[in-house]
């Protein structure tokens, strides 16, 4: 299994300005306080980010699980690191049990899987038969719900609902940078809305909040990125390509519920089946 989801390092072209740790993770600083890691060699190409300030990080998601992400956070956070994982997929929480107790959406759909303090994925929401992993049971620490402000040192970070990819996802806006951390919900490639509990109808709603309240000037980054020209860089979108999305759900929702794909741009597709058409 590992054969087919991994390609030799030396293999994998990284773009200008991205650096190679661990023999796995690339990374680039967006800023002082903000570390892009990337999964390259990986099938997914992953990408979570570190986001400082003082004595603080925050972990936007804890990796594939192909390789230990906490030494590298070790060595570029601060003092004190919580994770979050975006959503409960399997390749969001690949590192999870090599952090402290997590901070974790507060919606009833993940509500629902604690006990005694503690979330058990389930497979639908996990996912993780796909590449032979065992469901993790991990602890939580904090419960945000969408529209929490969260306060890394000075810097501050909105919670937003961002359903379509699935219905646990949740993003991040940092208004002060201009930057819509959207993990799952937008990425270039194959966008997968063909996921159990994905749904075009949500995508179409989500799409329109974030239109009507993010800039044209924003940076969107992204949790998965395909190559350009078999060259690896941190995947990044931006305004008009939420546009040019929201355009594309619309078409299909005009349409009878069926099995596809659709090109959006030459950045992203859309693959779809029959439930996505359900709300």
């Amino acid at each position: 299994m590992r054969d087919e989801l991994e390609k030799p390092i030396g293999d994998v072209r990284l773009a200008e300005g991205l650096r190679l740790e661990d023999d796995w993770f690339a990374v680039r600083a967006l800023d002082p306080g903000t570390l892009a890691i990337g999964e390259p060699a990986y099938h997914q190409c992953n990408w979570s980010y570190l986001i400082s300030d003082a004595d603080e990080s925050l972990l936007w998601d804890t990796g594939s699980g192909r390789r230990p992400i906490a030494p590298l956070v070790a060595r570029h956070g601060a003092r004190d690191v919580t994770a979050f994982p975006s959503h409960l997929h399997f390749d969001h929480l690949g590192g999870i049990h090599d952090f402290g107790p997590v901070m974790l959406a507060d919606l009833p759909i993940v509500r629902a899987l604690e006990k005694d303090g503690a979330v058990t994925p389930t497979d639908e929401m996990f996912l993780g038969a796909y590449e032979d992993l065992s469901i993790p049971t991990f602890e939580v620490g904090q419960w945000v719900s969408p529209g929490t402000v969260l306060h890394v040192g000075s810097r501050r970070l909105e919670v937003i609902h961002t359903p379509g990819h699935s219905p646990d996802s949740v993003s991040l806006w940092e208004a002060d940078r201009l930057r819509f951390y959207a993990a799952d919900f937008v990425y270039r490639g194959e966008l997968y809305a063909q996921t159990p509990g994905a749904s075009l109808q949500a995508y179409c709603d989500t799409l329109t909040v974030l239109l009507q309240r993010l800039p044209q000037e924003v940076q969107i980054v992204c949790a998965h990125g395909r190559a350009e020209h078999g060259v690896h860089d941190m995947p990044q979108l931006d305004y008009g390509d939420l546009e040019t999305l929201l355009r594309a759900v619309d078409t299909l929702l005009d349409m009878p519920a069926h099995t596809g794909e659709h090109q959006v741009n030459d950045r992203m597709a859309l693959l779809y089946s029959e439930a996505s058409f359900r709300s």
